[in-house]
């Protein structure tokens, strides 16, 4: 266990799964920390720099996630500074 996040490490195959849909479940949704993988994983899952959604995507991502992620910052960063903008006044 990670202390505090509710997090486990635990090897798929080693779980008996009753039906396809429960092992279906245990599917990535994304590769995190991808840049320091041990092996290229060409899925069509996004892969992220570090944390997911608060990381950039790396090149091997779709390239459409890739296109979402950067209008994303754009828009976190004129936010931004329209925020301090504001607080300057």
């Amino acid at each position: 266990m990670d202390e505090g996040r509710n997090m486990i490490l635990l090897f798929p195959s080693l779980i008996k799964f009753e039906s396809k849909e429960d092992r279906d479940k245990f599917a990535p949704t994304c590769h995190m920390f991808y840049p320091m993988r041990q092996l290229d994983i060409p899925d069509g899952k996004p892969k992220w720099t570090g944390i997911d959604g608060q990381s950039d995507l790396c090149e091997d991502s779709p390239p459409d996630l890739k296109r979402k992620r950067e209008q994303e910052k754009k828009n976190e960063e004129k936010e931004e500074k329209e925020k301090n903008e504001k607080g300057e006044e």
